[in-house]
């Protein structure tokens, strides 16, 4: 029996000092938040990503945007486990 997916918000970052600034910051700024792999589906020169729920997309964008460290991609996990790309912040 298949794993129902939640939504999620995955962040990639063009590298590890980028991902923990930004883990750093989303925390700082009161975005719930986690530091996960980049999931298998996903590609990126850094092993790490950072998870966000959907309602906190927004809040996440102004405090990174405040900080100028936007993520490389975005992506949005959809039934069936398949992750969206969503347009760059």
């Amino acid at each position: 029996m298949a794993r129902a997916a939640h939504p999620e918000v995955i962040l990639i970052f063009r590298g590890t000092h980028q991902v923990m600034s930004a883990e750093k910051i989303l925390k700082r700024g009161g975005v719930p938040m986690r530091l996960i792999p980049v999931p298998r589906r996903l590609t990126s020169d850094c092993g790490l990503a950072i998870r966000i729920f959907p309602p906190d997309k927004d809040r996440a964008r102004k405090v990174l945007s405040r900080a100028k460290l936007l993520p490389r991609s975005v992506h949005i996990l959809r039934e069936g486990e398949v992750y969206e790309e969503e347009p760059c912040w």
